[in-house]
């Protein structure tokens, strides 16, 4: 072990040993005395592994002790040599550049300065992968991109993003389409491009059926002038789209909760840099606020439909009656707003 590194671990122990000692200053940083305690363990063990070599458990122990004590800029510095060490070198940078935008409102300068130096030596040494997106593939309805299980928005497309050296999934889906599912091999200091193809349509059964199927002819009888079905079924959509809805509303103060859990201090900066627990809390934000959004969009949709089948069945009328009524037909129009359905409606 080199001093250097000794040096930074014996100072990121005697910080949280500080922590034990002062209790109130603890309780100001949001760290209560147990959280201290259990960090202060983690990370004595985590350093004794890595003095072992045993990087694959001593880093994920320093990112429990980051999450436990998200302002503490010493173990963020030491994960970062961890990962260093264990040949992880974009999650290293990305934590020596989160303790360089940290320092100064931490009012910790030769932190800073150290972690600058860090992530500077380290950033030409980094794996890059761009993911191009071709605009006949954009156009595609419903695209989702994920690299390792991670949502990849649009945002991101044709930018070299630092990975870690290794197998990457890069993982393609559309609605009706066949999944495209391609591993990256991602080596230091190398720029990787993986281009998204034109995705197949989906050939399966139920997809060959909708598409062969052909509406039924059906006569202009008594039944077609007033069905039996179409007060139930549109009760049942609107009752269902509101349950939509609703689904929505709740995925979406989810997904609110956890970007601004994201957003406290130790999580990420303004520059979306974030530590472990912080990346992973806006990944679950992005998740929540997609299932919140197909579950708005849904729960319209059949909120709509059920409202258009209520508003233009027939009523029960008298057979001498029928005439006149065909004579006064109904018309509609379903208008989906912002958190709202607008229906317009009319007698010709």
């Amino acid at each position: 072990m080199t001093r250097p590194l000794q040096c930074a671990r014996a100072t990121g122990a005697l910080v949280l040993s500080l922590s034990l000692l002062a209790p109130a200053a603890a309780r100001a940083q949001g760290i209560d005395s147990q959280a201290a305690l259990a960090a202060q363990a983690l990370y004595d063990q985590a350093v004794t592994e890595m003095d072992a070599s045993r990087y694959d458990s001593a880093c994920p122990r320093l990112e429990e002790v980051t999450r436990l004590a998200p302002t503490g800029l010493g173990a963020k510095l030491t994960l970062g040599e961890c990962y260093e060490r264990w040949g992880k070198l974009a999650s290293a940078w990305s934590q020596y550049a989160l303790v360089e935008s940290l320092a100064p409102r931490a009012g910790q300068p030769e932190r800073g300065q150290r972690a600058a130096e860090k992530a500077a030596a380290l950033r030409p040494r980094l794996a890059t992968l761009a993911i191009e997106v071709p605009e006949e593939v954009r156009s595609i309805p419903g695209l989702a991109i994920t690299r390792d299980g991670v949502p990849v928005g649009a945002g991101q497309w044709a930018t070299p993003v630092p990975v870690d050296s290794g197998a990457h999934e890069l993982v393609a889906r559309a609605p009706g389409r066949k999944p495209w599912t391609r591993q990256i091999e991602a080596v230091d200091g190398s720029a990787g491009v993986a281009r998204i193809p034109v995705l197949e349509r989906d050939a399966g059964p139920e997809n060959e059926n909708v598409r062969n199927a052909s509406p039924e002819k059906v006569p202009a009888t008594e039944a077609s002038i007033e069905p039996t079905w179409r007060r139930p079924v549109s009760f049942a959509a609107i009752g269902l789209g509101g349950a939509g809805i609703v689904a929505g509303a709740v995925l979406g103060g989810l997904a609110l909760a956890k970007n601004s859990e994201s957003d406290e201090p130790g999580r990420c900066d303004a520059q979306d840099r974030c530590d472990p627990r912080g990346f992973q809390l806006r990944n679950s934000a992005r998740t929540l606020g997609t299932g919140s959004t197909v579950a708005w969009i849904a729960g319209g949709a059949l909120a709509a439909g059920g409202l258009t089948l209520l508003l233009t069945a027939p009523s029960r009328v008298a057979p001498g009656e029928r005439a006149s009524a065909q004579a006064r037909p109904w018309s509609a129009r379903v208008a989906l707003l912002p958190g709202s359905v607008a229906v317009q409606g009319a007698w010709r």
